[in-house]
């Protein structure tokens, strides 16, 4: 545990090297009255400070402003969305010419708050601004430079990360030095090596994404919508690789189903496209003003419920069938198929669940909530399943089907079957 604070620890100390704060900054030229959203910023309930430079030229020294909205103000972001020159909301703070810019200003606040940047100039033009506006919030080394609604993720995304490395690393000695040389059947945990190896891709994409937020590079959605789609992949897949491996994949010859593996590949494809379909929309169609959330806390995401409920359904339905097909000898693979069926039917209603958890939590926690409950939840089943599948010598579920000469069910079936074509 040591050592592994202690790998956290300078990740962190690289991850911050030479970094200021969170940072908008750029410049307004406007031939007309104008109303510009800038950004916004969640101070945790501890408060931050607040750095404004405001290069007005001299023509709009006197009427331009940046004004500073609470979410203290009923139905702020309907407001400010809605805010113009001829649409006036009272701001909760107001930095003009007469603001002494060579201070640092606090924010105090008794819970997690949202902050909405706009900068207007209603009176004169044409308009020639320049700003640069630096945010921080109360915390340690790396959560000071984030939003309160972001913070903890980062630590999240790199202590998964670490952790997959070394279930990976796990499986791959297990591969080498266990199943082959026992003559054991491997196939899932090499399937879940795969899995896991996808699920750290994503999880690094989300870290670099971090590293740009925090350097303040402009990178846009695209760069943290490529690591949802990996994401939603790594899922789906671990799902297919539960479907199969309650269908008998290693502990039955009679599993290989054409008409079953044809169900199994739609559901799986369609609820991918469908996956990738929601996300793409939630990221590019959401207006930069609401926070981040869950993508299936949306209204096209409760679609996806009903694909995920019917996933569970047919995983259930299949391990069902399964089971009838296995005869009062075979207790052991009985018990397991009743076992897994319990416990990874919970895990594929996962993300029903993680949804309707982050329906019902304040904004500034959704998608806190969410990332860190979807990593917990994939890790925790990931270590189950390989729980199921260790390689020991008295598992049935990785011991290979053989006939009383040694050969393998497996390849007799399938002799059979090509001779019969």
């Amino acid at each position: 545990m040591n050592k592994i604070k202690l790998i956290l620890l300078i990740c962190f100390t690289i991850l911050i090297n030479k970094v200021s704060s969170i940072r908008y900054k750029g410049e307004i030229h406007s031939r007309t009255p104008f109303t510009q959203y800038i950004g916004n910023f969640c101070f945790n309930d501890n408060g931050g400070n607040i750095i404004v430079f405001l290069n007005w030229d001299h023509y709009n020294i006197d009427t331009a402003r940046l004004l500073l909205y609470s979410d203290t103000i009923e139905n702020v972001v309907e407001k400010v969305e809605s805010l113009s020159c001829d649409t006036m909301v009272q701001p909760s703070y107001i930095f003009n010419q007469f603001s002494n810019l060579s201070k640092i200003y606090q924010v105090k606040g008794q819970r997690d708050r949202y902050w909405y940047l706009v900068i207007q100039n209603c009176e004169k033009s044409p308009s020639n601004l320049n700003y640069d506006i630096s945010l921080y919030n109360d915390g340690d080394e790396l959560n000071q430079y984030l939003s309160a609604d972001q913070q903890s993720v980062p630590q999240a995304h790199l202590f998964y990360f670490l952790l997959g490395i070394v279930l990976i690393l796990l499986s791959i000695v297990w591969i080498g030095q266990y199943f082959r040389n026992n003559k054991l059947n491997g196939w899932v945990i090499e399937s879940l090596i795969m899995i896991m190896t996808l699920s750290i891709i994503s999880i690094f994409l989300y870290s670099l994404n971090w590293v740009y937020i925090i350097y303040n590079v402009p990178v846009g959605k695209k760069f943290f919508e490529i690591a949802n789609w990996i994401y939603i992949l790594t899922k789906n897949l671990f799902f297919l690789l539960l479907i199969y491996a309650g269908q008998g994949w290693t502990t039955s010859i009679y599993y290989n189903s054409t008409i079953r593996n044809c169900i199994n590949l739609f559901l799986i494809v369609f609820n991918i496209a469908l996956g990738w379909s929601l996300s793409y929309i939630y990221d590019f169609e959401k207006p930069d003003i609401k926070p981040y959330n869950y993508y299936l806390d949306s209204l096209p995401g409760y679609f996806s419920f009903v694909a995920y409920g019917l996933l569970t359904a047919y995983f259930i339905f299949c391990n069902v069938i399964s089971y009838r097909t296995l005869n009062d000898a075979e207790p052991i693979r009985k018990t397991f198929l009743k076992i897994f069926t319990f416990v990874f039917s919970i895990y594929m209603l996962s993300p029903i669940i993680v949804g309707i958890i982050t329906h019902f939590v304040v904004d500034y926690m959704k998608y806190k909530v969410s990332a860190i409950l979807n990593h917990t939840l994939d890790f925790t089943f990931y270590i189950i399943l390989m729980i199921f599948y260790r390689p020991t010598a008295g598992n049935a579920l990785v011991t290979k089907l053989l006939n009383s000469y040694g050969i393998e069910l497996r390849e007799i079936k399938n002799t059979a079957n090509n001779q019969e074509i």
